[in-house]
């Protein structure tokens, strides 16, 4: 998959920089296809959104907005819900807690225990793994830094498969 990391400004703001992942050469976000896919779920779009909000503007990544380990170790995969009490969720990739890089997600039926059993889910979170390999990768080898503040990702940040393989 080709891709690159563009910044949210509407999100992002003095405590984290939110990201969406755009695959090179569509007009929508990995996230903006979420919200689309997703419309018929307007209040739990809203609060999803909200939280987003919260971490650019006011909290960061904290603890208590986010479900932690839901890809591999190390990964940083989260969850984003909309309500503890419902089941629309949006995958990340969290570096400290001033990074948030949005991807994609769905509804997570009541009947399953885990996003391993959704196929929709399970793509979402594999697509995410495999982008974290990337990026991790990347800041191993020195192409991507963070900022001096630790909100910012900086380098190059448009991917190729080619390039990362």
């Amino acid at each position: 998959m080709n891709f690159e990391i563009v910044e949210l400004e509407e999100f992002s703001g003095k405590k984290a920089t939110v990201y969406a992942i755009a695959e090179i050469g569509e007009s929508l976000t990995l996230f903006d296809k979420f919200l689309d896919e997703n419309a018929g779920y307007e209040e739990e779009l809203k609060d999803i959104l909200v939280t987003i909000d919260l971490i650019g503007r006011k909290k960061g990544v904290a603890d208590y907005l986010i479900k932690e380990k839901e890809g591999s170790p190390g990964d940083g995969i989260i969850a984003l819900y909309d309500n503890p009490d419902k089941n629309l969720r949006v995958y990340a990739i969290q570096f400290g807690a001033g990074i948030l890089i949005l991807g994609g997600g769905g509804f997570k039926d009541k009947s399953i225990q885990a996003w391993q059993e959704d196929p929709q889910l399970s793509q979402e979170v594999n697509r995410l793994k495999e982008i974290s390999r990337k990026i991790n990768q990347r800041i191993i080898d020195r192409e991507i830094q963070f900022s001096d503040n630790e909100i910012e990702l900086e380098g190059d940040l448009e991917f190729y498969d080619e390039q990362d393989e």
